[in-house]
C-alpha cells in the first residue's frame, strides 16, 4: 500500500477519494430506507390523527376512539425510534416527551366510564353499535340487523381487530411480513412474485395463535361444530374499511365456508389474515390511496345455511337507477359461484313498490355449490329437469325485497345484501354493505350510428360507461402476468377476481360468464370502468389485439371509428364533502383527550419556538419528528460532503422555494464539476423538472417569502447561513432518481408530499400528492382544501378531502399526462401557498379554483383583503 503511494500518488489519492465517495452514498441510502420508513409512519399518523379529530369533535370516546389513540400512539412511537436511528440518539428527550404524553392519553382512556378491554372473541350478540371500528363493517351490521328481530340473521362470533394484531405480534410476525414485501410496494400494481407471495401465507400459517385468543376461539366455536346442531361455520373478512360506501374491497380477503374442526377453524383465520398481505389485496390498496401494509382486519365466524339457493340482492339497479326497479342475482346451492362470476345466474329486477318480476332472467344452472359433510365445500350437478327452474320463488323475492327496502331506510343508502334459502325455504341474510350508483352515461344505441359495426351484443350491464381498446384475452390467472402496453380491453371466459389489478389501466371488461352483482362487477363500478357480463362467447369471437368500443350501457360491443380510439376518458370518484366541524368536542372526557392529541402548537418552523420544549400533543410531536428527521438527513448529507460534493445539492430557486436534493441514481447529470449549487438544467429527474415547469411558471404569483422577507434577503441568507439548525429558504426535501420523485415541503403552516413516478412504462407510472394544514381556522384551511380538491379533480385526480387534509392520485397514466399534471401540481404550490387567508367565505373556494382551471394563477391583492365574499368576483377570480 505504501509502495503504491510513493508510485503513484495521484492515482491512490483519487481511488481513495472514490472509494469514501461510493461508502457515503451508500451509506446515505441505507439511512434513506430508514427515513423512508419514517415518512410512511408520518402518513399514517397525520391519516390518524385527522380520523381521531373528527371522531372527537363529533361524539364522545367509544371504543374505535380508543383502537385509534392506541394505534397513533404506536406510530408516532415508532417515528421516534426512527429518529433517534437518524439522529445518532441525539434526540433523547422527544421519547421521553412521548411517553408523558402517552401516559396522560392512557389515563384519559382509562377514566373514561363505559369502556373496558374487549374480549379476544366476541359472541355477535355481544356486539354494539358503537364497535364499527373494532368488528369491522360485516360484523357491525349483521349484529345490528340481528338486534332488531325482524330479519334472520345466522349466529356466529367475531375476533376482533385486537385479537387479530395481537396474532400479527406473535414472532414479530407483522414485522417480518413488512420486510418481505417493502420492496414491492413502491408501484400501483404492487406486482408481489408468487413464491413471495407464498412464503408470505406460509410465514402466517406456521405462526401459532396467542394461548389467549386460542382458548377463546375453542370456547366460541364449540357450540357451531357439527354435533351441536349446526353445520360448521363460514369464516369470513370483516375489516373496518370494508364494505363501506367509498371503497367495498369486494372480493379481496379470503372466505372459508364449512369449517366442521377446530383445526380447521385456526386454519381457516390464518388464511384470512393471510389474504390481507396478498398481492390481489395490496394492489387494491395501492390503487384506493390506502395504506398497502395497514391493517384494519376483524374475523367474521358465522353459523353456516344449508342453502338450497343463494345469491346477491341490489335494492337499487346499479345501472338504471331511475327505473324503480332493484336488481338480484340468484343460483342454485351456496352463493358463492354467484358473487365469483363464475356461473350464470337467474337474474331479476323486481319492482321497488311491489317486489315483483314479471320477465325474469332464469338461466340454465347445470352445477351448484354444496357443503361436503368432511368439511369444505364441493361443486356438484343439478337434475336436467330443475336445471331450467327459477332459483326463487317469488314469495320468497317479495320478502328479500321488503327485507332490503328496510335496511336500505335503516342504512339512508341503496344496499348490497348478500342471502341465502335455507333448508325450510326460508331466507336468510348474510351480509349487508352500502354502495355507490355507477354514473350515468350516454342513451342506448348511442354508438349504432357513423357505419360502427356491431360485433357483440344481449350482454348484461355491469358498470355503466365506454370505452376503447385491443382485445386482450386473459382465459386463467397465468395470462394476468403480462398485460399489453397499449390501452386495452379485458376479456375473459369468467370473473376472475384476480384481474382487479390489470383493470386500473383496462377501457372496458367483457366476461362470457359471470353477473353484474359479482366481486370484478363492484370493483368495476368503484374504478367506473365499462363492463359487460354474460356475453356467452366473447372470448372465441373476438380476435387479440382487435380493436372494440365498449358500450356498456347497451350491452353491446362495436368495431370503433378512428375517434374512438383517439378518445380518452379520465375516472375521477365523486366524494361527499365534508361539512365544517367545530374546534373542541363538547364532551369533556373527548375534549380532553383531543388537547393532548390533534391542536399544533409548533407553527413557526423558521422561529425560535419550534423546540421540543413547545411541544404539547402528539401533532407536535409528529411535526417535530419529522422536521427533525429532514435536518437529520441534511446533516448527514453535510457530513457525507465533507468526503464527496456528489451527495448533497441545492437547487437554485428564482422563488421562495428552495428544494435540497440526494440523487439515489440517474436523477442528475454525469459532468465534472458538478457543485453543490446546481440549476434546473443539470436535473435529469423527468419528474422533478416536470414539476419545476409548474414552480418557476412566471405566471404564478407566490407571493411573499416566508416570514414575510422579501426574495433577496431570503437568498442571501440561505447563502449565508444553510448550514444552521432549521436554515431559511431551505424547508424542502427531495430524493430523486431519472424517473422517480419523492418530494416533503413545508410551506409556511402547511404540508406538501409529492411522490411519482414517471417513466416509458405507463403500468408504473403514478403520482400521489397530501396537502394538509394552514396558518388560519379549521374553516378557512376546510375551504382551502376544498378549492385544492375541486381543482385537482376538474384536473383529472382521484381525490379525497377531510377537514383540511386532501389526498389525490393519479394512476397508470402515459409520462406525457403524469408530466402534464406534475407541471399543474408546481403551479398549484405556488397558487394556493397564502389562499387559505382568503378563504372567508363559502363561495371562494369555487372561485379560486374556477380562476386556477382557466389560466389565471395569479392571487390578488383585492380577494386577499376583501371582507365580503361577493366582492372577489371582481378580484380577479
Amino acid at each position: 500500500m505504501l509502495r503504491q503511494w510513493l508510485l503513484h500518488p495521484l492515482a491512490s489519492w483519487h481511488a481513495v477519494k472514490q472509494r469514501e465517495a461510493t461508502e457515503s452514498l451508500h451509506y446515505l441510502q441505507s439511512r434513506y430506507h430508514t427515513f423512508r420508513a419514517l415518512l410512511e409512519d408520518n402518513n399514517r399518523a397525520v391519516f390518524l390523527l385527522t380520523d381521531l379529530g373528527m371522531k372527537l369533535r363529533n361524539s364522545s370516546i367509544d371504543l374505535n376512539t380508543r383502537e385509534i389513540c392506541e394505534e397513533l400512539l404506536q406510530v408516532t412511537g415508532e417515528m421516534v425510534d426512527k429518529l433517534g436511528q437518524l439522529s445518532g440518539g441525539q434526540e433523547g428527550r422527544v421519547s421521553g416527551l412521548h411517553d408523558r404524553i402517552s401516559t396522560q392519553i392512557q389515563s384519559v382512556l382509562a377514566e373514561t366510564p363505559g369502556i373496558s378491554p374487549l374480549a379476544p372473541v366476541l359472541s355477535l350478540d355481544a356486539v354494539s353499535d358503537d364497535m364499527h371500528g373494532l368488528v369491522g363493517g360485516k360484523a357491525s351490521i349483521l349484529a345490528k340487523l340481528r338486534k332488531i328481530g325482524t330479519y334472520r340473521v345466522p349466529a356466529g362470533f367475531v375476533i376482533p381487530l385486537s385479537s387479530c394484531r395481537l396474532f400479527l405480534e406473535q414472532d414479530n410476525l407483522n414485522l417480518r411480513l413488512t420486510t418481505q414485501l417493502h420492496p414491492y410496494l413502491h408501484s400501483e400494481t404492487a406486482d408481489i412474485p408468487k413464491d413471495i407471495e407464498e412464503k408470505v401465507k406460509q410465514r402466517v400459517m406456521e405462526t401459532p395463535l396467542p394461548t389467549v385468543l386460542q382458548t377463546a376461539l375453542t370456547t366460541a366455536a364449540s357450540q357451531f361444530l357439527p354435533g351441536k346442531g349446526t353445520a360448521g361455520l363460514a369464516v369470513r373478512s370483516s375489516a373496518v374499511g370494508e364494505d363501506g360506501y367509498r371503497l367495498s374491497f369486494a372480493g379481496q380477503y379470503k372466505s372459508v365456508l364449512n369449517v366442521v374442526t377446530l383445526a380447521d377453524l385456526e386454519a381457516a383465520f390464518k388464511e384470512v389474515i393471510a389474504s390481507s398481505f396478498s398481492n390481489r389485496n395490496i394492489s387494491y390498496r395501492l390503487h384506493a390511496g390506502l395504506d398497502p401494509m395497514g391493517f384494519d382486519l376483524a374475523v367474521l365466524c358465522l353459523g353456516m345455511v344449508p342453502a338450497k339457493s343463494a345469491g346477491t340482492l341490489f335494492t337499487v339497479d346499479p345501472n338504471r337507477p331511475a327505473s324503480g326497479q332493484m336488481l338480484v342475482s340468484a343460483v342454485y346451492g351456496l352463493g358463492e359461484l354467484a358473487v365469483a362470476g363464475s356461473m350464470v345466474s337467474d337474474i331479476f329486477r323486481p319492482q321497488r313498490k311491489t317486489g315483483i318480476d314479471p320477465k325474469p332472467f332464469i338461466a340454465r344452472k347445470e352445477y351448484r355449490l354444496v357443503c361436503h359433510p368432511a368439511g369444505g365445500v364441493q361443486q356438484e350437478e343439478v337434475a336436467p329437469e330443475d336445471q331450467e327452474k327459477p332459483a326463487l320463488q317469488p314469495s320468497q323475492l317479495a320478502r328479500l325485497c321488503q327485507w332490503g327496502l328496510a335496511v336500505e331506510k335503516m342504512e339512508s343508502c341503496p344496499q348490497d345484501i348478500e342471502w341465502a334459502i335455507d333448508e325450510n325455504d326460508e331466507p336468510v341474510l348474510l351480509q349487508a354493505r352500502p354502495f355507490r350508483l355507477a354514473r350515468q352515461s350516454e342513451a342506448v344505441g348511442a354508438f349504432s350510428g357513423e357505419d360502427r359495426v356491431l360485433l357483440l351484443s344481449g350482454g348484461v350491464t355491469a358498470s355503466s360507461g365506454e370505452g376503447t381498446g385491443r382485445v386482450w384475452i386473459v382465459r386463467g390467472r397465468a395470462d394476468l402476468n403480462k398485460p399489453p402496453e397499449e390501452p386495452y380491453v379485458l376479456v375473459m371466459p369468467q370473473s376472475l377476481v384476480d384481474a382487479v389489478p390489470a383493470l386500473q389501466n383496462a377501457r372496458g371488461v367483457l366476461v362470457d360468464l359471470g353477473n353484474p352483482l359479482d366481486h370484478l362487477s363492484c370493483v368495476a363500478r368503484e374504478y367506473e370502468i365499462p363492463m359487460i357480463t354474460g356475453l356467452n362467447n366473447a372470448v372465441n369471437r373476438l380476435a387479440e389485439h382487435e380493436w372494440v368500443l365498449v358500450d356498456a350501457d347497451s350491452g353491446r360491443v362495436w368495431q370503433p371509428l378512428e375517434k374512438d380510439i383517439q378518445k380518452s376518458f379520465a375516472l375521477v370518484e365523486s366524494m361527499q364533502k365534508k361539512g365544517n366541524l367545530p374546534e373542541i368536542p363538547a364532551d369533556s372526557a373527548a375534549a380532553g383527550l383531543y388537547r393532548l392529541t390533534v391542536p399544533l402548537n409548533l407553527t413557526d418552523a423558521y422561529g425560535p419556538t419550534f423546540s421540543i420544549a413547545e411541544c404539547r400533543t402528539l401533532h407536535d410531536i409528529i411535526r417535530y419528528v419529522h422536521e427533525k428527521a429532514v435536518i437529520a438527513m441534511f446533516a448527514m448529507g453535510d457530513q457525507v460532503m465533507e468526503k464527496s460534493s456528489h451527495i448533497v445539492h441545492h437547487l437554485e430557486s428564482e422563488v421562495p422555494f428552495f428544494i435540497s436534493i440526494i440523487d439515489l441514481g440517474g436523477g442528475l447529470v454525469e459532468r465534472a464539476g458538478l457543485g453543490r449549487w446546481i440549476t434546473i438544467e443539470d436535473i435529469v429527474s423527468s419528474p422533478l423538472k416536470a414539476l419545476w415547469q409548474g414552480v418557476s411558471d412566471p405566471e404564478v404569483n407566490w407571493g411573499p417569502p416566508a416570514g414575510g422577507a422579501p426574495i433577496g434577503s431570503v437568498m442571501s441568507r440561505f447563502l449565508s447561513d444553510h448550514k444552521s439548525d432549521r436554515p431559511i429558504g431551505l424547508p424542502n426535501y427531495a430524493i430523486i432518481t431519472r424517473d422517480y420523485l419523492n418530494l416533503n415541503a413545508r410551506m409556511d403552516f402547511h404540508f406538501i408530499m409529492v411522490d411519482t413516478v414517471s417513466g416509458i412504462d405507463s403500468r408504473s407510472n403514478y403520482i400521489r400528492f397530501r396537502f394538509k394544514g394552514g396558518g388560519t381556522t379549521l374553516q378557512q384551511r376546510q375551504r382551502r382544501a376544498e378549492s385544492i380538491f375541486q381543482i385537482l379533480e376538474a384536473s383529472g385526480f382521484a381525490c379525497d378531502v377531510r377537514d383540511d387534509l386532501v389526498t389525490a392520485d393519479l394512476i397508470g397514466a402515459p409520462q406525457i399526462i403524469i408530466e402534464e399534471k406534475l407541471a399543474v401540481l408546481g403551479r398549484l404550490l405556488g397558487f394556493t401557498r397564502l389562499l387559505d387567508a382568503a378563504m372567508r367565505t363559502d363561495t371562494v373556494p369555487r372561485l379560486a379554483a374556477e380562476a386556477f382551471l382557466a389560466g389565471n394563477y395569479q392571487m390578488s391583492a383585492d380577494l386577499m383583503t376583501s371582507d365580503k365574499g361577493e366582492e372577489s368576483k371582481s378580484a380577479g377570480f
